[in-house]
């Protein structure tokens, strides 16, 4: 058990892009979570002070603070180039968002430490709420493993300006692309996630292909696009393919199939020995599913102090396979998990 009290617990955020400024105001009015304190670019200070929100000139202040009981990394790829987890984990439970890191040696060390420590490292899922999502899986879980056959999500077009549009002022600022490039990953890692819930079984091999358009091999945060095809161990073919730049907007949501049934856009599909094919509309058993259970998850793991191996398993296996898609799209190959 850990010493945190039950009342809203102290988070000391790290960066505040929109997940972390979200957080700030999320939490203004009460709930499990009360940012006292951030890590940022001190032109900031005029946004989080309303909040009662203090700046800090270095994060190692977050992780000696007596009034932080959690370092709430809102970054990007927190554990980055190869964060040395030790320091980060020794002194306080930490809170990331998806997808953790890129790299499955930096996950696996990431954890040992926090495990080492005896503090917890969880993961922020801000698309566990979906609705389409959440009907998709109360359609699959009384399915064996084996019985999925097909699933699929697209995603075309997330806001971003198609290739070639200027808004008649030139071309887009370096920084649209770069902000584009981490969407469309993040997003990517957001229906991972989804799907390994929705198969219920071990990936074995993953092949990606990227936008060709841009100079040289593509790599993870080249271009707007992004494909994955993964082989799951009980014979599951499923697809991720997610396009950031298509004037033409459409997402599928959850596609699944197995060989008598499926599911699509709220609706459940039988085929009866006659060959017919019934749908009717899917009642999700976790219908009120939202943010905020996620967060009242978050604090009653902190407060109880104990791992959840299932859920860092599925966090790591998201990791690993976004860790094999940078190697597949670097070689061209099917990569083997």
């Amino acid at each position: 058990m850990t010493d945190v009290a039950a009342s809203s617990l102290r988070v000391g955020l790290v960066g505040l892009d929109r997940p972390g400024l979200h957080l700030i105001e999320r939490f203004a009015s009460g709930g499990p979570f009360r940012v006292v304190a951030v890590w940022a670019d001190p032109i900031v200070a005029e946004v989080v002070s309303p909040f009662g929100v203090r700046l800090v000139n270095h994060p190692r202040e977050l992780l000696t603070a007596a009034d932080v009981d959690v370092v709430w990394f809102a970054e990007f790829d927190a554990f980055r180039n190869d964060f040395t987890a030790a320091d980060t984990l020794c002194e306080k439970h930490a809170i990331v968002e998806t997808p953790l890191t890129l790299n499955s040696a930096i996950a696996d060390r990431a954890f040992r430490e926090a495990a080492r420590s005896n503090r917890l490292l969880l993961v922020h899922h801000a698309r566990r709420s979906d609705p389409d999502y959440q009907q998709a899986l109360a359609v699959t879980q009384d399915l064996a493993p084996s019985a999925l056959r097909a699933a699929k999500f697209v995603s075309w077009s997330y806001g971003l300006p198609p290739r070639g549009a200027t808004r008649g002022h030139g071309p887009l600022p370096p920084d649209a692309s770069d902000d584009a490039q981490i969407t469309k990953v993040r997003f990517v890692a957001h229906a991972l996630d989804q799907l390994l819930a929705l198969v219920s079984d071990r990936p074995i091999r993953v092949f990606a292909t990227g936008d060709q358009n841009s100079p040289g091999f593509p790599k993870l945060f080249a271009g707007h696009s992004l494909t994955l095809q993964m082989t799951f161990e009980q014979g599951c073919q499923a697809e991720i393919d997610i396009r950031l730049d298509s004037p033409t907007k459409s997402q599928s949501g959850w596609l699944l199939t197995t060989e008598r049934s499926g599911y699509a856009k709220g609706q459940r599909f039988t085929l009866t020995d006659d060959g017919e094919v019934f749908d009717s509309p899917v009642t999700a058993a976790a219908d009120n599913y939202g943010d905020a259970d996620q967060y009242e998850w978050l604090a009653e793991q902190i407060r109880s102090g104990v791992r959840d191996q299932v859920e860092e398993a599925r966090v790591r296996t998201v990791v690993a396979i976004l860790d094999a898609a940078q190697r597949s799209l670097d070689s061209r190959q099917v990569i083997d998990l």
